[in-house]
Parts: structure tokens; sequence; C-alpha cells
């Protein structure tokens, strides 16, 4: 089978100065990288790549050299790796073993996003990639599209946007009633507002999207689910997957209604709505094939999801603490 082509590039270049070592260590063996004047152009003709391999020794000094950036996201993910690699007494050997480091709980973008919250000078870094496969077949490419700011990355792939097309097209009125005046597009703009999705909706979907493909993936690799969760599985191999992305639009208002009654708890515990909110509401919903739905009074479910929300992310440390160990690591 012939390689699918990755090709990414952001903007601006990154300036030199606000990147860490550990940062430009990372970004450096994640994607091909160029220096500029500018600063770091971060590219890649041939797709990210991951996971990463390091000399042991490097990626110690790098750490040390990054501490006063401790509170950045990718010092507190390599943190309790770095113990791990530490070689005993100054091994030579051991320092220039090489190691590899899965990124995949902590993607790339993430490493951009704690750059641009404390640069000074940039307020945002775009992302564009498209794939392919040079048989050129219409399964075989894409693109998508980023926004990385301070406080969130934004993303959107080439079939949520002709997705959200096709929604604007139906709203459009008929082109015979919108002919009489070029100037009054009042009914452009309330047909279109009763049809469509807010951006915060559409990013909302695409979070619980997000969730539900997560979590039925692990219910096919026969990993350990909820029983909700083997439900949803089994209402999705019934309904199939259009269905399932329509009732991903009935979730999204009683999503909404819901992280705005825990929004306090969230924030004030330091979780996210798309990695910690949205995969716990799916793990707390039943499911019928008619869609998701709650069970109990309202202040009960609420008080579940942020059990689950919690639950989570002590699994989360847990598979972190435990999931690069020397035992873990691949050494040369």
């Amino acid at each position: 089978m012939t390689a699918l082509e990755t090709r990414i590039y952001c903007h601006p270049p990154i300036p030199l100065a606000d990147i860490s070592p550990l940062e430009m260590l990372i970004l450096t063996n994640v994607l091909e990288c160029s220096e500029t004047e500018e600063g770091l152009v971060l590219f890649t003709d041939f797709g990210p790549t991951n996971p990463v391999r390091v000399a042991r020794s490097e990626l110690v000094a790098a750490f040390r050299a990054s501490a006063q950036n401790a509170e950045d996201p990718i010092n507190i993910f390599i943190a309790d790796r770095v113990l791990s690699l530490l070689s005993a007494g100054g091994n030579t050997v051991e320092d220039d073993a090489m190691i590899d480091i899965d990124l995949s709980e902590f993607p790339w973008q993430f490493a951009v996003k704690g750059i641009v919250a404390r640069s000074t000078d940039m307020d945002e870094v775009t992302v564009v990639q498209w794939m392919n496969r040079p048989s050129q077949r219409l399964e075989s490419f894409g693109a998508s599209v980023s926004l990385i700011t301070a406080k969130a990355i934004h993303h959107a792939t080439s079939e949520d946007l002709l997705a959200r097309f096709r929604l604007q097209d139906k709203a459009l009125p008929p082109a015979a009633s919108s002919a009489a005046s070029p100037e009054d597009d009042s009914t452009l703009a309330g047909g279109a507002a009763s049809d469509l999705f807010t951006v915060k909706e559409i990013e909302t979907a695409l979070c619980i999207w997000e969730a539900m493909l997560y979590f039925r993936g692990l219910h096919q690799d026969e990993r350990p689910v909820p029983d909700n969760i083997v439900r949803m599985s089994e209402v999705w191999d019934a309904v199939g997957w259009q269905a399932m992305r329509s009732h991903v639009r009935e979730i999204v208002p009683f999503a909404l209604d819901v992280h705005d009654n825990v929004s306090e708890g969230l924030e004030e515990e330091g979780f996210t709505f798309d990695f910690d909110f949205a995969p716990a509401l799916i793990e707390t919903l039943l499911w019928s094939e008619d869609g998701a739905y709650r069970e109990g009074e309202p202040k009960e479910f609420l008080k579940d999801v942020m059990v689950a929300v919690r639950r989570r992310r002590q699994d989360v440390v847990a598979r972190t603490a435990s999931g690069f160990n020397p035992a873990s690591c691949q050494v040369d």
C-alpha cells in the first residue's frame, strides 16, 4: 500500500527567545523545523513523528535547562518521566542510550499552546495540514486547520468545514425569493441563524464526537469500558454512523447546560472541557436507539459527571506515572 503523505505548515514562525530548551528538543524531533531570522518555522513533508527518539542525557539536560518553566504543560508531562531516566552514578552508557517518548497523550500542539501562553509577542499560531496518497482517490485525501491560542486549540477537518457549508447552503432562501434586493439580507441572516450551530456549539459537537470515537475504539479493542459504553457501541452498530452524528447534534444543548452547572467546579479543580468534561459526560449518559439520555434527578446526574471527571483524571495520572518507567523505555 502506498504510504499516506502528510504535510503540515505553521505560521507565524515562533520567536526563538520564547521557546524553552525542552520545547525545542521535542518540537524539532516531532516535526521538521528551520530557524529563520523571524524564529522557528514548524513544518513537515512527512507527517509528525511519534514516538520521538532522543538521547537520555539530551532529554535530562533540556529538562533541567527549562526548570524556570516548571508549570508549563510540557514540563509537567515530562516531569514524572525524567526521574526514571536519570542514570545512577553518571553511567556513560546509560547517558548515551536512546529513549522513545510516546506523545500520544501529549500531542505537539500542546507544546505550542504553552509557548503562545507565555509569549508577549505572539497571540496565535495557525496550523494547516493536508494529506493524500498518489492514487488521488476521494477517500485518500483531506485537510485540516487549527488555531492555537493561549486559551485553546481550535480544530476542524475539511469534512467538518464541508458539512458546515452544506448546512449554510440549506439555510439559504430559494433563489426566486432572494432576488428582490441584493442589499436586504435579513432573510438570509434569519434563516441561517435558525438552523446553524454557533462556533461554541460546533466545538462542543466535535468534542463530544471525539469522546464517542475514543470510547468506541476502546470497546472495539476489547478494553474494559462501562456498560453504558458497551450499549452505545451496540446502538452505533444498529443505527449506523449518520444516525450517531445526528445524536451528537441532539446532545449539544444538553451538554452545554450541564457544563454551565458544573463549570465552577471544573475551573476550581483545573479540568478542561475537551479532555475532561466531554468524555466524562459521554461516560455518564445512557443510550437507546433513540439517542442518549440521562437517568435520575438532574442534581444526581451532575454529581455523577463530576465523579467521572475526577476518576478519568486520576486514571490518566496513573497511566502517565506507570507508562514511562525504565522497564517500558526502549534502550539501544
